[in-house]
């Protein structure tokens, strides 16, 4: 029998945890997890179905996968995630070669379909099952970096932003309860971790599911688990970051000065036409009550440029504001039209290089922000996590607390330290990029 499985992940760090707990499940249930694609009998792709290009990119990774069974290296090929939730239908019938198609709301059942596709040598296709549940998450997980790890909170989202197709994808808001948390938590950090990095479709709307607001009491018992880490929070809406919210973020001992705080635009007609549910003056108040009670908090953004109805005078006011250079980190996206989202069905669509210009000019304004940031930092000392130390001798890589795993800049160090351990750096200079420092 077919024992030895490579995963392939694709899209967000909430993939990347899916695929943690799938290893586990796997594991438990007798498959044998591999590094490698050479080294597999079977292969699962974990997809990301959220924009076009997302989808190409896995549409990719599956022909991949199918031309390495087709070429007798693998004997089997399992899709999953949000690609497979989301057009299920459509892979089965366009891609033949296909052993089984599984929806991601439930990664606990994979082990059971995966058997039954070896064992009957019949296709399995299941996709949009009606438990929501998201029991099948509450419990430790591996984490894929020695340093530090992702916690997903929840699963599922209930904004109502008209241009996102997560909520038909991966389901309603579904908080996983505070009790397992700190268990997967104090796993991690006994394994050896010195970061908690929390994700979520929404993390500032934990508990809402429930009625509660969870999210400052969860924080609070995150921090109160003993030794020394670091804790990081992603994906916080801006219209959820209420007061409580905000000093729990700032005022929390182990919470580092960063936050992810997704504005997506900056014109209040831009975004009451998104859904947003929060308005530009809200926005720049949150922005700087954040600054006020944490001075030094780097605060990191996304932006949708080109969405339909978007005009110029739109398009300024949100470029103006990440000009004023709140946000040290951003990432700017081209509006991509999801099938069964409201706005596909919104006139004012706009011509292709008008958005691809826009895109270049937040580009270049992030990218001066982040220089100048950068600049700023030289000739202080601050703390850096290390999480490579074998590049040669003396050389490592590190982060800052202002900066998050995977997505933001990274710290060369001329020291002595091995991964995982959190040292004081001297930065003696800022790049484009990246930091360059020396261990004190």
């Amino acid at each position: 029998m077919l024992k030895k499985v490579f995963i392939a992940t694709l899209g967000c760090p909430k993939n990347d945890v899916d695929s943690e707990v799938l290893a586990r499940f796997l594991s438990e249930t007798g498959w044998i997890i591999v590094d490698a694609l050479d080294d597999a009998e079977i292969a699962i792709v974990n997809t990301c179905g959220f924009i076009e290009s997302a989808k190409k990119e896995s549409i990719e990774a599956i022909w991949e996968m199918v031309t390495a069974k087709e070429n007798g290296l693998i004997g089997k090929v399992v899709v999953t995630g949000c690609l497979a939730e989301r057009y299920g239908d459509a892979l089965v019938e366009e891609i033949p070669q296909l052993d089984a198609v599984l929806g991601n709301r439930d990664m606990s059942e994979i082990p059971g379909f995966l058997a039954e596709a070896i064992h009957t040598g019949n296709r399995v296709y299941r996709a949009n099952p009606a438990n929501f549940s998201c029991d099948w998450y509450e419990r430790p997980t591996g984490h894929s970096h020695p340093a530090w790890a992702y916690l997903k909170i929840s699963e599922g989202c209930d904004n109502a932003c008209c241009y996102c197709a997560i909520p038909r994808i991966r389901g309603p808001l579904r908080s996983v309860p505070i009790e397992s948390l700190l268990r997967q938590a104090q796993y991690i950090i006994d394994s050896g971790a010195r970061e908690i990095v929390i994700i979520g479709q929404d993390t500032t709307a934990y508990g809402h599911d429930i009625g509660k607001k969870l999210f400052p009491e969860l924080i609070k018992r995150l921090s109160d688990i003993e030794g020394d880490f670091w804790i990081r929070v992603l994906y916080a809406h801006p219209k959820n970051l209420d007061t409580d919210n905000i000093k729990a973020l700032t005022e929390t001992p182990k919470v580092v000065p960063y936050l992810e705080l997704p504005i997506q635009h900056f014109s209040d007609p831009i975004l009451e036409r998104m859904g947003r549910e929060v308005t530009s003056a809200e926005i720049r108040e949150k922005v700087a009550i954040l600054k006020e009670l944490r001075p030094d908090i780097a605060l990191r953004t996304s932006v949708i440029v080109g969405f339909p109805g978007e005009t110029d005078d739109d398009f300024n006011r949100l470029a103006d504001y990440i000009e004023e250079g709140y946000f040290c980190h951003g990432g700017v996206f081209e509006y991509s039209e999801e099938d069964g989202t409201i706005a596909a069905s919104y006139s004012g669509k706009i011509p292709k290089e008008t958005s691809e210009t826009r895109k270049h000019l937040i580009e270049m304004i992030f990218d001066r922000v982040i220089c100048e940031t950068n600049r700023r930092m030289e000739e202080l000392t601050m703390p850096v996590l290390i999480e490579n130390a074998g590049i040669r001798p003396g050389l490592l890589w590190g982060r800052t607390q202002y900066d998050a795993p995977q997505i933001d800049r990274m710290v060369r160090v001329r020291g002595n330290a091995s991964v995982g351990e959190i040292v004081d750096v001297n930065i003696i200079r800022g790049t484009e990029y990246h930091l360059l420092g020396v261990q004190e």
